[in-house]
């Protein structure tokens, strides 16, 4: 890395799909297909390797508010040694300005910058009953999250609780009790689709901005959480070890549909002022993994 460039993007709110480092891939890839005329492809990491080790630490997982979780997914990850990240893993964070902390939490970054979608690991033994619960608590409820401070919750509040409080403020920031720390031996790996206008609400409402609540109120991409899941735990395995000790559980009662849109050539050229040719446009399209359903 101490030999390569650094890019540096400006993303406007509208833009959710290039707050990871495959989105802006993407991108580059439909502008050297247009420009260049190259036949430039969009490789993402292989998650073929995963597996299922066993299913000897299998937690139960309960979504109360489909509104506000429209999609929860999980999986375990036992026997593994948290501690200092290898220096390959230190440095691609560093060159992007975040801090090492140690190989699980630094996985977790990794995958969020290169995917765009955020996770979160739970100490397996803070799970209370090794029940996870997906709702709100009660007004007023105070919380203690990462650092250190006392917050109280509104009842609006997506949390993720354990069978017995809360552990952490959905899609925005983790609890001082239930994170992963140097004893940690087993951890709940979640990667879920959070209703983006309540989580701006409650980012708004506590005054927090973090890498996670920055994507999560723009609106991730609904039918990635499984991917980068997968991602992440095979880097997991890497710099720490472990087996796979659940099936993935995948709580999706009603799949988010492509979002569909109408697109006219005459207006386009109205809009730019320039003609494209029709052939252009569409290349442009298939380059960003954009499907023409139909055209007339």
């Amino acid at each position: 890395i101490e030999d390569d460039y650094i890019f540096e993007i400006g993303l406007t709110p509208n833009r959710a799909d290039a707050t990871g480092h495959i989105g802006v891939a993407r991108d580059i890839v439909a502008v050297l297909n247009t420009n260049d005329a190259s036949t430039s492809k969009l490789l993402k990491p292989s998650v073929d390797n995963f597996k299922i080790d066993n299913t000897d630490n299998v937690i139960e997982v309960e979504v109360q508010n489909e509104e506000l979780c429209p999609r929860y997914t999980g999986v375990t990850l036992s026997g593994i040694e948290v501690k200092d990240s290898p220096d390959w893993l230190k440095n691609r964070l560093l060159s992007i300005g975040l801090t090492p902390i140690n190989n699980i939490v630094d996985v977790t970054n990794f995958v969020l910058h290169e995917t765009g979608q955020p996770l979160h690991a739970f100490d397996v033994d803070k799970i209370e009953r090794k029940k996870i619960r997906i709702g709100t608590l009660p007004d007023k409820t105070k919380f203690t999250t990462l650092d250190d401070k006392v917050r109280e919750l509104s009842a609006d509040d997506l949390m993720i609780c354990n069978d017995k409080e809360g552990m952490c403020i959905a899609g925005v920031f983790g609890g001082a009790k239930s994170g992963v720390s140097k004893s940690t031996t087993s951890i709940f790996l979640e990667s879920a689709y959070f209703n983006p206008v309540a989580i701006r609400k409650t980012a708004k409402r506590h005054s927090l901005n973090t890498d996670a609540s920055f994507r999560y109120e723009r609106g991730c991409d609904p039918n990635i959480t499984v991917y980068a899941l997968k991602r992440a735990i095979s880097l997991m395995k890497e710099v720490a070890g472990g087996q796979v000790s659940s099936d993935i559980i995948d709580v999706y009662p009603t799949p988010i549909k492509n979002f569909e849109v109408e697109f006219s050539f005459s207006n386009c050229e109205k809009i730019i002022g320039e003609f494209i040719p029709p052939v252009i446009i569409k290349n442009i399209l298939s380059s960003l993994e954009i499907e023409i359903l139909s055209e007339d």
